[in-house]
């Protein structure tokens, strides 16, 4: 007796191939990019949000580390925002560690259903 695929996840679907794309594409470009191409749309939309929110509030930082060192001198302390700075690498640092394991996810997943 066949199983009906129709009751199979998005996500279990995936070939092989496109698993480990989307791995990588949550690795080295966007995390959760790859998450929301293998169909998990609502986990890769959270880390995505997560990742730009986190460079965002690094780039904040950045821009306000420049404009003290250009108007006053080099904050050796980071400057005033810097906390701002760290949690935003916190953040980035977060959704990344998090597409690494949903992505390990969805290639183990893409592995055992497509042998």
């Amino acid at each position: 007796m066949r199983k009906s695929s129709a009751h199979v996840p998005p996500e279990l679907k995936t070939p092989p191939v496109l698993a480990r794309n989307c791995l990588w594409t949550n690795l080295l470009g966007l995390p959760g990019l790859g998450s929301f191409l293998a169909g998990q749309r609502f986990v890769g939309a959270a880390q995505m949000l997560l990742a730009l929110t986190g460079f965002g509030l690094n780039l904040f930082w950045c821009v306000a580390f420049a404009a003290q060192w250009i108007t006053k001198q080099l904050p050796l302390d980071g400057g005033h925002q810097f906390r701002w700075g760290l949690i935003g690498v916190g953040l980035f640092a977060l959704s990344w560690f998090w597409g690494l394991a949903t992505g390990l996810q969805i290639r183990r997943a893409a592995r055992t259903n497509n042998p």
